[in-house]
């Protein structure tokens, strides 16, 4: 029989120097994590933003493929139409333009039904939060407009229809790269004000490039 049993061996501890170097290791890898992750969430809106241009674009020239016009919502406009965000200049918020496209009714109160066939050339999803409303349409109890269709970064896709039939969006408030005013030769651009909420690269210029700036504008024809 032993007599003299082996000591038990006391489990190490982490010294103060041990603990505060792990969580300097972490808060330092964590610094780094962050940014690429806001990098990524930024760069997912963008993309979603651009595939919503795209498929409004698409919807308003299948309208204009079934009715033989475009969805233009006024009485002998004329020149060509913004619906969107009146702030950035849109003539009216879009809200009208969307539920003609989603079938949702009169396209203006006591104004004849736009889309008397009731077909859905536009689909998309309820932004989820309603006080403040991203990346989808404002609900009924939205602080925002209802039926208006909003970018991931809270401001509303911005329309323009060719009201004149004269084949140029001749009112879009960018420059291109070249540096020209001139508008696409096409029947309807949208586009997104993006995450600085503006037209263009600045609040002043409203150039989609100016000097060494390019704008965040998310834009349909680009």
């Amino acid at each position: 029989m032993n007599a003299h049993p082996q000591p038990r061996l006391r489990p190490h501890a982490f010294t103060l120097v041990e603990l505060l170097t792990v969580i300097a290791i972490i808060a330092i890898l964590m610094g780094l994590l962050f940014p690429a992750i806001s990098l990524v969430k930024e760069q997912a809106r963008k993309a979603e933003a651009k595939t919503a241009c795209t498929a409004i674009v698409a919807a308003v020239k299948a309208y204009n493929t079934e009715y033989g016009k475009y969805p233009v919502l006024d009485n002998k406009p004329s020149g060509d139409l913004w619906y969107g965000d009146t702030s950035a200049g849109a003539t009216k918020d879009n809200s009208t333009l969307f539920n003609t496209l989603r079938a949702k009714g009169v396209a203006a109160s006591g104004a004849a039904d736009y889309n008397p066939r009731k077909i859905i050339f536009f689909e998309g999803k309820d932004a989820s939060n309603p006080t403040a409303p991203k990346g989808g349409f404002a609900a009924t109890g939205s602080s925002g407009i209802i039926g208006a269709f909003y970018d991931p970064w809270g401001s509303q896709y911005n329309v323009i229809i060719d009201a004149d039939y004269d084949n140029a969006i001749t009112i879009v408030p960018h420059k291109d790269f070249k540096g020209t005013t001139t508008g696409p030769q096409t029947g309807c651009v949208a586009f997104s004000l993006g995450k600085d909420g503006i037209v263009g690269s600045s609040a002043t210029s409203g150039n989609y490039k100016s000097g060494s700036n390019t704008s965040d504008d998310i834009l349909s024809w680009q």
